[in-house]
This record gives C-alpha cells, sequence and structure tokens, in this order.
C-alpha cells in the first residue's frame, strides 16, 4: 500500500459560491479564484502543480464559514487528499484562517 504524502498549501482565495458538500456533512463545497498560492515550509506542495486555472474547488468545513459572504477573501491552508479532493484545515491554528470581508 502506497503511503500517502504529506502535504499543505497556503491559499488566498475568493469565495465565489458555496454549496453542502456532497459526502462529508458539516463542510460545504466552496468554489473560489485563486488570488495566490505558497507552499508551507516542511510541507510537500501538491495543489499549485496540479491546478487547471484561476478557480478550484474545496472542502471547508462549515463553522469555518458562518458570516462570511460570497465575495469575501479567505486566507487558509490546505492539503490534497487521497480521493484527489481538496481539503482545508478542519480546525486551523488561530492565524492560519483569516477572512478579508468584501
Amino acid at each position: 500500500m502506497v503511503q500517502p504524502v504529506e502535504n499543505l498549501t497556503a491559499l488566498r482565495l475568493r469565495l465565489l459560491a458555496r454549496h453542502t458538500h456532497p459526502r462529508l456533512s458539516d463542510w460545504y463545497l466552496a468554489t473560489c479564484e485563486v488570488l495566490a498560492t505558497a507552499p508551507v515550509q516542511g510541507m510537500a506542495d501538491l495543489i499549485t502543480p496540479n491546478l487547471t486555472g484561476s478557480q478550484m474547488s474545496l472542502g471547508i468545513r462549515r463553522e469555518l464559514l458562518i458570516d462570511v459572504a460570497i465575495g469575501a477573501t479567505l486566507h487558509l491552508r490546505a492539503r490534497l487528499g487521497s480521493s484527489a479532493d481538496i481539503l482545508a484545515e478542519p480546525h486551523p491554528d488561530p492565524g492560519d484562517f483569516r477572512v478579508e470581508r468584501p
């Protein structure tokens, strides 16, 4: 069995839409415009090389998006999961998730 690669990427995104995640309860599947990506020290960046355009979809825990309006800028860290889903950190440390209101 192949061991998954530990990976994490810092992202700056503009929230364009969100819907209930089709497989993860208490998560949204968010569609975002990618504004910037950056590697996280000591972790592989598997997201940036696989971007195919200026938009991406990723899972974000619903609690993190309470009162966040469409058009807000999100600063977060995410990983590429084993099923090729991109998932934001579910319980980020203070400072690793923030929102700029539109």
